[in-house]
């Protein structure tokens, strides 16, 4: 998955995931990029309920919309989600939730796979005849 994680909106290096930091009362988030040095490598990325970059966190900024990438987009939304349903408390159910959606993710996949080989099938069987 190293060439579909998404970028940080603070430094632009991938991150591997969010990470919820309780800071003076406060939640904040922050992009966890990983360990160097037996330490974790984490961005500030913004409060929890009042962040300001929504845009930059899903990858929404102003671009050419055949250039969006769609993955970081879906794959930091599903990130945010989890944060905050474990925020509420609700982190079971969310669980579930992006359970069912990597079901339905799956199936679409293999849906992209059958269809492809069909269609290479069908343009070997025209080349044949």
């Amino acid at each position: 998955m190293s060439g579909l994680l998404p970028q940080c909106p603070r430094c632009g290096a991938p991150y591997k995931g969010l990470r919820v930091k309780r800071v003076s009362g406060r939640d904040y988030i922050y992009a966890y990029h990983g360990r160097q040095d037996g330490r974790q490598v984490l961005c500030y990325v913004g409060p929890v309920g009042g962040y300001q970059h929504a845009e930059a966190l899903l990858s929404l900024g102003l671009t050419n919309l055949d250039e969006l990438n769609l993955i970081a987009v879906a794959y930091n939304a599903a990130a945010l989600y989890a944060v905050r349903m474990r925020r509420r408390g609700e982190a079971a159910e969310a669980a579930e939730r992006l359970r069912r959606l990597a079901e339905d993710i799956a199936l679409l996949a293999r849906d992209l796979s059958t269809r492809s080989l069909d269609e290479e099938e069908r343009g070997e069987e025209d080349g044949a005849g």
